[in-house]
């Protein structure tokens, strides 16, 4: 009976060990530029990098490789809590992301909006940004 008994919780401990054995290769984990974000939808995710100048983002498909700036149209909106009230942004196209500058006006954090156009759907996708000092 005692051999049963050990036979049992080896196996239901070995059983164990092995379910969470590739729990590093979670679903949905994302590895990001260091201080990005990534948020997407439907059709096109963006990593977003904040500086102290502004925002930086990087539009990915969605297998997070990037896509060629060509096809892509950035606009964009910046509006600091409790103030109500919103800036354009105008981004300009870098080497492989699209750059911003933001005046956040000392806030601690600010909402920015950014109208994707890619592949002829045009999509939005919000973040919340605290701005670096």
């Amino acid at each position: 009976m005692k051999r049963i008994l050990f036979l049992t919780v080896l196996i239901f401990s070995f059983g164990i060990a092995n379910a969470h054995e590739g729990h590093d290769k979670t679903p949905g984990l994302q590895s990001t530029r260091p201080g990005g974000t990534i948020k997407g939808n439907a059709n096109i995710y963006l990593e977003l990098v904040s500086d102290k100048d502004g925002v930086k983002l990087y539009p990915m498909n969605h297998d997070k490789e990037p896509i060629p700036l060509a096809g892509v149209q950035m606009e964009g909106t910046m509006t600091i809590p409790r103030k109500n009230k919103s800036q354009v942004l105008k981004f300009t196209a870098q080497d492989d992301h699209f750059a911003a500058k933001v005046d956040a006006k000392g806030a601690y954090r600010y909402d920015l909006e950014a109208s994707v156009t890619h592949g002829g759907k045009t999509e939005k996708i919000k973040f919340s940004v605290e701005p670096q000092q």
